[in-house]
């Protein structure tokens, strides 16, 4: 696969401008693909910050974390996040994960309060525990 030489997104053969910006795709002019470029780095083993497969440090994890934690903005944020919102992929997973786990404790608590209904109410279920 080859990518725009302008902004760096992935284009295909049969593109003759960019999805992302709009600018002419050369690669393909001769009929042989150019083959990718490396990644842009900093230093020798790092990244770019702003890299699609940039490292997420231990405290931008913490601060992700922290930011999808609050009550509706961090709703909000992971659900911008999750639909590709961020750069980061790393952060976007970590987006997708805590929406599938914010989705399976939704579904326990249905489960559990449907079975508390089906089963007479919570005080049928309190009386039977402590008596």
């Amino acid at each position: 696969m080859a990518f725009c030489e302008n902004c760096g997104k992935p284009v295909y053969r049969l593109d003759r401008t960019c999805a992302n910006c709009g600018a002419p795709v050369t690669q393909f002019a001769n009929g042989a693909a150019v083959s990718p470029q490396p990644p842009v780095r900093i230093g020798d083993d790092e990244p770019m910050q702003s890299a699609p497969y940039a490292v997420l440090s231990s405290w931008g994890f913490a601060g992700s974390m922290l930011l999808m934690a609050l009550p509706i903005a961090g709703f909000i944020i992971t659900i911008l996040w999750a639909s590709g919102g961020t750069v980061n992929l790393n952060r976007r997973n970590l987006a997708r994960g805590y929406l599938l786990l914010m989705g399976i404790g939704l579904a326990l608590y249905l489960v559990i309060l449907v079975a508390i209904v089906a089963f007479g109410g919570s005080a049928y279920l309190l009386n039977n525990f402590f008596n």
